[in-house]
């Protein structure tokens, strides 16, 4: 689906991610923690609003602001959950052939995945796989 160099830019490269060449390399950046301007750089790649992305990474939006106001990294989950999300957004505008339908569709209730949408699935890497199997389905054209 999506290639590290797409996922880097994606999340706006090595200012906010370094330059990771493997994905054993964004393991330690996430690890690490990711700065927390990263948040605001995927809204507006991703056309989502930085609401709705707090919401998926279940960040308050006093939180968000803190750690942006100080510097802070986000913590390792919140730095994963928005790797998540930015591999969807990459991976369903491939599949889909726009970000704007990309975006339709991540916060689509979707009947594939029990009536949940895709971007409320990514706070588990269960539903995290279950999202990336319905986009290669569509992608296969076995879609049900």
């Amino acid at each position: 689906m999506s290639s590290i160099q797409e996922l880097t830019a994606f999340m706006g490269g090595p200012r906010f991610v370094g330059a990771p060449r493997s994905d054993y390399e964004f393991i330690l950046a996430i690890r690490k923690g990711l700065p927390a301007e990263v948040i605001a750089h995927v809204a507006v790649s991703s056309s989502l609003t930085e609401d709705e992305i707090l919401r998926a990474l279940r960040i308050p939006k006093r939180t968000a602001a803190r750690r942006k106001a100080t510097a802070s990294p986000l913590k390792p989950l919140a730095s994963e959950l928005i790797y998540r999300l930015s591999k969807v957004v990459v991976a369903a505008t491939d599949v889909l052939g726009s970000r704007a339908k990309a975006r339709e569709w991540i916060l689509a209730k979707n009947r594939a995945l029990h009536g949940e949408r895709p971007i409320d699935l990514l706070d588990t890497a269960i539903g995290f796989e279950d999202v990336l199997d319905v986009l290669r389905r569509i992608d296969f054209g076995v879609y049900s």
